[in-house]
């Protein structure tokens, strides 16, 4: 293939000869399949995840000859209404490297072309929760080992340091447990810990557990911590921990949304959308955000409606005539925004 024929990020990686892993980065740290990526990149397939109108990606590439060494993009590409990508930004994007690189994405770099590369309007950088997530995952999927706080938060998660002592447990440890996850803590640690820890590594913990599988242990032990302590952050928490563990995910949204305030509709569509594809449950959830203030119900349905997977459940929500007057006064403002 030569440089003449490539038009997208998969075909620039496939004909260096480097292979390649994509990340979402926008939503909780999930990989994106190369074949639905390309997929995405030819707009066959809207992206899965939008976020602010945009795709946030984390593209880790490596030459297998090489794989000691590894390199990161962090792309930030707008996409359309329909979730589709905006393939001409994702060309200027490609043109920089190309001009910078050759057709090597894995040569080294100049200063002048690192700073280059970093003013990029296309690059960004994520949030120390999710970097912390991907490069666990990173390490993991290049069989290297655990950073170096892996050995300390497991001791923590055990029990053993007294559950008070969390000042040096950090986000790295606890993403490098949950990516390794081994039977024994995710059905008996893991549920005793979050059972025992205070607020602050119970948070972070639920900011990390976010971006995984939950299995069915963990999932009783944050449902518990809700159905005990039915106050917000607590609800805040679990519903991040259950983000991964789509039954026990319907059921704790289900316990969150008659009193659930405006932090917590946030959390539910930016972190737990999944369950929301349930038409009731999402008219629960949009009649619930109308009681809130209108900025926010305009910046969440524009949230929700932007997501190919519940797009259609949104729009038929809104027109459905069993709605509350709340409900119709919301989306009458909505309406009246999107004619001025």
């Amino acid at each position: 293939m030569t440089m003449e024929n490539i038009n997208t990020l998969h075909q620039f990686l496939q004909a260096a000869g480097v292979q390649y892993q994509v990340f979402d980065m926008g939503r909780r740290v999930t990989p994106i399949d190369p074949i639905e990526f390309a997929q995405i990149e030819a707009m066959t397939t809207p992206y899965p995840y939008p976020r602010n109108g945009h795709a946030w990606l984390g593209i880790l590439f490596w030459n297998p000859q090489e794989s000691q060494e590894h390199f990161i993009w962090f792309l930030k590409l707008p996409v359309d209404e329909q979730g589709l990508l905006n393939p001409a930004a994702r060309s200027q994007f490609l043109q920089t490297v190309v001009d910078g690189l050759g057709r090597d994405p894995t040569a080294p770099m100049t200063e002048t072309q690192q700073e280059g590369l970093k003013s990029n309007p296309f690059i960004f950088a994520p949030g120390q929760e999710k970097l912390a997530v991907f490069h666990a995952r990173v390490n993991l999927q290049l069989a290297r080992p655990a950073s170096i706080y892996f050995e300390h938060c497991q001791s923590y998660l055990k029990g053993q340091m007294g559950w008070d002592n969390w000042q040096q447990v950090g986000l790295q440890g606890l993403a490098d447990i949950l990516a390794r996850l081994t039977e024994s803590q995710a059905r008996q640690e893991l549920p005793v810990a979050i059972g025992q820890m205070p607020p602050q590594p119970l948070a972070a913990l639920a900011s990390v557990a976010e971006n995984f599988p939950c299995g069915d242990e963990m999932a009783a032990a944050w449902l518990q911590l809700m159905q005990e302590g039915s106050n917000d952050a607590i609800n805040q928490m679990a519903l991040r921990g259950l983000a991964g563990a789509d039954k026990a995910l319907a059921k704790a949204i289900d316990l969150a949304l008659p009193h659930a305030s405006a932090d917590t509709l946030v959390v539910i569509a930016a972190r737990c959308w999944g369950p929301l594809s349930q038409p009731q449950r999402m008219m629960a959830y949009l009649e619930r955000l109308a009681t809130e203030d209108k900025e926010l119900f305009i910046a969440l349905y524009s949230d929700l409606v932007s997501m190919p997977s519940l797009r259609q459940q949104v729009l038929t929500a809104i027109r459905t005539p069993q709605r509350s007057t709340q409900l119709a006064a919301a989306i009458g403002h909505l309406m009246q925004l999107v004619r001025t």
